[in-house]
């Protein structure tokens, strides 16, 4: 003779024998209860599948948009990140140019100007903290720039940044990239700061 087969109740986890082969509960009150519990579990479910729809459609959404921007917007966020880098970067140094510590706002200022040379628009060899009146008003200070940038990245350094470069056309990827970079860069300068 062939035993019954016992199996616990999903309720209150006491064994039973059902009389069904989909029965779960040992009591109709604890099959109520665990109907209310799978109905419950169900909108749970429902309710991630929508949340995860709609964030993938969130996600969609903004590769569409970022497809129609022009190729500036990321140039643009490309230099952010990497301007915000330059100027944590020598956060401790005096302009490049003038060689004072004041309490105004500084730039990154390029020593070889990004419309002169597109191909060094992201060199750190030439770009360096520069106070605003000498970056936007005395248009980079250069008779200054010139020897301090020369006695800070060295003759050979400067006469590499000085020389001829291919030129380079980006892509958006490209400068995604770039600027993702520049940021994890920054963020790791503080945090090693921080940390000192």
């Amino acid at each position: 003779m062939m035993r019954k087969p016992r199996r616990r109740c999903k309720i209150c986890r006491e064994w039973f024998h059902p009389k069904f082969p989909n029965e779960w509960w040992c009591t109709p009150e604890h099959g109520a209860e665990y109907g209310l519990l799978l109905r419950g579990k169900e909108k749970i479910k429902k309710e991630q599948q929508r949340k995860k729809e709609a964030q993938q459609e969130r996600r969609h959404h903004q590769i569409r948009k970022l497809e129609v921007k022009p190729l500036s917007y990321f140039h643009s966020k490309a230099q952010a990140a990497f301007n915000q880098y330059i100027r944590t970067r020598d956060a401790e140094q005096p302009c490049i140019s003038c060689g004072r510590h004041h309490e105004g706002k500084y730039d990154a200022g390029h020593y070889r100007t990004r419309g002169a040379s597109p191909a060094t628009r992201y060199d750190e060899a030439n770009c360096h903290k520069q106070c605003v009146p000498c970056n936007q008003h005395l248009s980079g200070n250069i008779e200054n720039y010139t020897p301090n940038l020369i006695e800070k990245i060295g003759r050979l350094a400067f006469d590499i940044l000085m020389g001829p470069h291919p030129s380079k056309k980006w892509t958006r990827e490209e400068l995604e990239q770039l600027a993702a970079h520049y940021r994890q860069k920054t963020r790791e300068l503080i945090k090693q700061r921080e940390g000192t």
